[in-house]
């Protein structure tokens, strides 16, 4: 792993960060799959349902309520399982796209920041959907999203620590 941005065949910070989101959906992924085979998983609170917890506390609060409009709307939780795969198909091609690239590594890691930002600060706000799966999925959510900005800061660091060296 290396920080930076221009950096080619090594996973960066922002790197690591499209594959914690990716992580984070699959976790609730996880869960509905297992359940539609065993219904007996819905009745009692187990690891399952903590992971559950934890992959929807550590998804954007944007995508966690599109999913929960989505399941509102349907009534499906197959809605919901192939909503929450195309999201992490989609942002980790999209953002590997935008990372690897040498005009657009640093906007696209400063909108990741910004985003994550607006996340967190979003988190703070005493609403009820921000402890839909209780306590400890927020506050783990809210340190997971706290280290997705760092790696993605890191990265922009080392890249400023580059281009000065560079300049002189």
């Amino acid at each position: 792993m290396k920080f930076g941005v221009a950096v080619r065949n090594k996973l960066t910070g922002a790197g690591l960060y499209v594959r914690a989101m990716q992580v984070s959906a699959l976790l609730p992924a996880l869960y509905i799959f297992v359940a539609s085979g065993y219904p007996g998983l819905l009745r009692s609170a187990n690891v399952l349902t903590f992971l559950f917890g934890l992959g929807c506390s550590l998804l954007p609060r944007g995508e966690t309520l599109a999913v929960s409009s989505l399941y509102r709307a349907t009534g499906s939780e197959l809605w919901v399982y192939f909503a929450l795969l195309c999201f992490a198909l989609a942002f980790g091609l999209l953002a590997d796209a935008l990372l690897r690239s040498r005009t657009a590594g640093r906007p696209a890691r400063l909108a990741f920041a910004a985003l994550v930002t607006a996340d967190l600060l979003l988190r703070l706000v005493p609403l009820r959907f921000n402890l839909a799966f209780g306590w400890p999925c927020a506050v783990l959510g809210f340190l997971g999203r706290g280290v997705c900005l760092a790696l993605i800061l890191l990265d922009l660091r080392a890249e400023k620590k580059a281009a000065e060296k560079k300049a002189e």
